[in-house]
């Protein structure tokens, strides 16, 4: 049930932002946890249902998604993935772009590995 640090990047990088930048709420639908949260680095906090209604009733597209300085560590069927983010998007027609410190953090649930939590943060100055 043990997972490996390639198959969590894997699911990271390949499936978690190529949903995110096709739009893809039906692949988002089933990487996400039932119990999934999202906390934004204003502190906001979503659950699987607000963010898929956030992402379905604005319009947005991920231009770009980077991700440095990756470290994966795992805990038996718990992944913590941590890194540095650069995102550009456009939401509701505005184009931003924006960077981050990001804690993501993967369990494995039965045949899949589920995102149960995703918490961003300002870098430092």
């Amino acid at each position: 049930m043990e997972m490996t640090k390639e198959e969590v990047s894997r699911v990271h990088r390949e499936d978690f932002y190529g949903a995110l930048k096709k739009n893809d709420l039906e692949k988002l639908t089933q990487i996400y946890s039932d119990d999934y949260m999202l906390v934004r680095p204003d502190g906001s906090a979503f659950s699987k249902a607000q963010i898929l209604e956030d992402l379905k009733s604005h319009s947005m597209s991920f231009n770009s998604i980077e991700l440095t300085n990756e470290k994966i560590r795992i805990y038996g069927s718990v992944a913590v993935l941590t890194g540095d983010s650069k995102i550009t998007l456009v939401r509701d027609g505005v184009e931003s772009s924006t960077e981050f410190r990001l804690v993501a953090i993967y369990c494995k649930q039965s045949d899949r590995i589920a995102l149960v939590h995703f918490q961003s943060s300002p870098l430092p100055a």
